[in-house]
This record gives C-alpha cells, structure tokens and sequence, in this order.
C-alpha cells in the first residue's frame, strides 16, 4: 500500500509501533523527562485537589497489588482504569501541567496517567515509559493538527476528543502492540474520545476529570487492542470518521513525516495555575505594572487584545459571577486583576470571587480580538485614572515558557511547601524523573509516594 493510500491512523500506527529511543534526537529524550518532571511536579502541588478522584479510586478501584498500579502520593494499590482516572485529575488539579498551543491539548495528563498506571503494575522500564511518551505525543499532535481549533469552535474541548488518542497511542507503544493492533486502538479511542468546554462557562467541575477520563478511555482502548478488538482503520479520516464529527473537516493537512519534526518540542509549561491563553498576558500586564509603578488603584480600565480564536475560547473574556476556581482561572479578566493586585497569581487567589474590590477591578477589564495578535500573544493597554495610557505587546516563540532541566526544577522547588514531600524526598524525586531511561517505572511512582511518618 503506497503512503497516499494509507489512512492517517495507519500513518500514525507506524511511526509509533516502530518508535526506538535509540532513533529519537537526545534534546527530544531531554524534553520528554522535563516534561514529565513539570507534569508530575505541579501535580503532587496539587495533591489536595484531587482527593475526590483518589476517594473514588480507592472505593470503586482497590485491588490486590500484584494486579494493580500504585496512586501517587497514596501508594494504594488500584485497578489501571481508577488509576489513570486519578493520577490525571492529580496532573490536571492546578491546570500547571505542559500544553500545546497549537493544538490546544494537554498532553502530559492524557498520556502519562495511562503510561505511570500500566509502566508500574508491569514493572516495567522507564526508557519504555519515555519511548511511548514521545510516541503519544507526536500521534496526538499530528492528528489534531488543523483539526482541533475547528473542533473547540463547535464547542467540544481539544483535550477530551484528542488526549484518548494520545493516551492509546503511548499505552499501545508501552504494551508492544504492533502496527495492525495499533491501528485498532487508534479506532477505539476516536469512538471513545469527546467532551465540551462547557464547564468553563458553568464554572462547575468537568474539566478536573476529563483529562483522566481521557487517559483511562485510551489505555482502555489500547488493552481491548491487545486483545484482538478492532476498531476502524478510517476511524479518523473516513466519512464518518473522528475528524469529519468532531472538527467538520474534510481535507485537513496531510502530516509532515513523523520523526522529523518532533512536535513535543512545542510543549510549554506554565508559570501561574491558569489558563495557558491567560499565561502571556498575565506576564505583560505584571511587568508593565511593575517597570511603571502601576497599582490596582490607579486603573481605569485594561484593554487585552488577543488572537481571534483565543478571545473567543470560552471562559476567557468572563466576568463573572464565578463559583468555582474552574471560572475564574479561565477568566482572563479575573487573571489580569489578580495579577494587578499581588505582582502574580498563587493557587489560593483563584478562589476570590467574593471579594467586591476585586470583582470591581476584574469588571474594569476587557478582552477584545485582534487580527494582528498571533495566537498565544496579547496586546495590553493599560488606562490610569489620571489619564496616562501604558501599553506593551508580546507574540511568542519557541522559547516562551520552554524551560530546561534546571529552571523547571528550580520551579518545583519553590512550591515545595505545596506537595505532600519532605524537600529530601522533594529532591530525589527530581533526580529520579531527569534520570528515568535508567529506571523502572516502579522507581518514579514510588519516588511521589509521601512517607505518613514524615
């Protein structure tokens, strides 16, 4: 079969069934243990707030240790399925993890839930565990590329429908399926893959588990592979397919070669728990503050211009009134308010909807669209009270929030307080992550676990 007769899941299925870390660029092997490091680091942050979704493993999910996976920071032992689910709403919980501008997805809590939940329960290599990484990665990018702006369009959210495919992709890696097994996984997770952004615009709680939904439903998807499930090998690009329903598109691009351009380059990572289209101009707005003696009660008003598609993705341009941290970390009004009053954003600022001084400010602010802002970009414009105008611009590039190994740690160490470990353990957690392709998987689930005693 010549490449212009194959499907983009089989395209996909072979580069990733074939995928040796042996073959992958170091700087890509660098990136996915950064990745992991920030992914897994601002999730034990989080650890608090994803209590309901670990209840939920241990009462729907306990098993015998020989047939499960370990929670992070719990250590009990549950089935794969609660695993994932948990372990994704843990990543998720600050919405710190690693995002894809491009294609609006959060990979690292799609992918690695599935990949921690099944690398521990099989003892498996955490060399495996990175090869099936990238794997997911890469298959997720190029099948949302061109699709997944239209598909949030329509209101579904990039993540749920993209992050199953994902998931399948790197848990198929993971468990050695070859290309015909993955091919059917891919098939299964586009039939198990969907949710909207609905939630934001809500303000209620969807979004903490749809990213452990996801990995769950790819792994999920992966397993009944392996054992001879079929799924459709058009399931993305034929007439019903995944593309057509989710991002009603016909003739999406074509993907370049997989394995040239390595798309986890791409992957960012976020200073503030917000939104990643609210992590740029709460950036600008901070410094411009800052380089002019700005004050909360010096402003006007503030005008934040941003690309078209990020104005109109929901939750942004909201004012309120909020009743859950889902709102206002979505609300760049609300972001930017925050920002003007505290230098910054911490976690605990998320949850002052009832503050009137602050929902006054937040109501001074206003999100418009700009055809010049490239996406991921803003244009601030800030009004004073006395009359004088502050404004200041960014358009982002590769390096925006692209953070190596020792700034990303650096990082981590400072919410060490957040998580639920001692700063030594803290420490040979780091150590452990930057060093997993001579490591078991066992190693680095166990490294997250908190000592009760300490």
């Amino acid at each position: 079969m010549t490449a212009a007769n194959r499907t983009l899941a089989e395209r996909v299925a072979e580069f990733t069934a074939g995928l040796d870390l042996s073959a992958v660029p170091p700087d890509v092997v660098e990136k996915a243990k950064v990745t992991l490091l920030h992914d897994l680091g601002v999730g034990l942050a989080g650890h608090r707030l994803a209590e309901t979704g670990f209840a939920f493993a241990k009462e729907n999910g306990a098993c015998d240790p020989s047939r499960g996976a370990r929670l992070p920071v719990d250590g009990t032992a549950v089935t794969v399925e609660s695993c994932a689910l948990a372990t994704g709403a843990l990543i998720h919980a600050r919405t710190q993890d690693d995002t894809q501008v491009a294609v609006s997805t959060h990979l690292g809590s799609t992918t690695l839930p599935a990949l921690l939940a099944l690398g521990d329960r099989g003892d498996l290599h955490g060399r495996d565990l990175l090869t099936a990484m990238i794997a997911g990665y890469e298959a997720a990018s190029v099948i949302a590329d061109g699709r997944a702006w239209p598909a949030t369009a329509r209101g579904f959210r990039a993540t749920s429908v993209y992050g199953p495919l994902a998931a399948a992709a790197a848990s198929a890696r993971l468990l050695g399926l070859g290309v015909e097994e993955t091919v059917s996984a891919l098939g299964l997770a586009a039939a198990f893959g969907g949710g909207t952004n609905q939630t934001w615009l809500a303000g209620t709680q969807e979004w903490r588990y749809q990213v452990g939904a996801a990995s769950r439903n790819g792994m999920v998807a992966a397993l009944l592979a392996a054992r001879g499930v079929t799924g459709a090998p058009d399931a993305l690009d034929g007439a019903a397919g995944h593309q057509r329903a989710f991002a009603g598109v016909e003739d999406a691009p074509a993907p370049e070669r997989l394995g040239g351009d390595w798309r986890i380059r791409r992957v960012t990572y976020k200073p503030y728990p917000i939104c990643a289209i609210n992590q740029v101009p709460v950036t600008v707005l901070t410094g411009l503050a800052r380089r002019h003696g700005i004050k909360a009660d010096d402003v006007a008003s503030v005008t934040a211009e941003l690309s078209p598609d990020d104005a109109a993705y929901p939750g942004v341009d909201a004012h309120g009134p909020f009743r859950d941290v889902g709102g206002t970390l979505m609300s760049l009004p609300y972001c930017l308010a925050v920002a003007l009053r505290n230098g910054g954003i911490e976690l605990a600022d998320l949850t002052g909807f009832d503050d009137p001084a602050l929902m006054d400010l937040t109501r001074r602010i206003t999100v418009a669209a700009a055809d010049d802002v490239p996406r991921g970009g803003c244009r601030i414009t800030v009004r004073t009270r006395d009359g004088g105008t502050r404004a200041d611009a960014f358009a982002p590039d590769a390096t925006t929030f692209n953070w190596d190994r020792d700034e990303t740690a650096a990082r981590l160490r400072a919410m060490a307080a957040e998580t639920p470990l001692t700063a030594a353990r803290l420490d040979g957690f780091v150590a452990v992550a930057l060093d997993l392709d001579h490591r078991p998987v066992r190693e680095l689930v166990g490294a997250t676990i908190a000592d009760p005693k300490e």
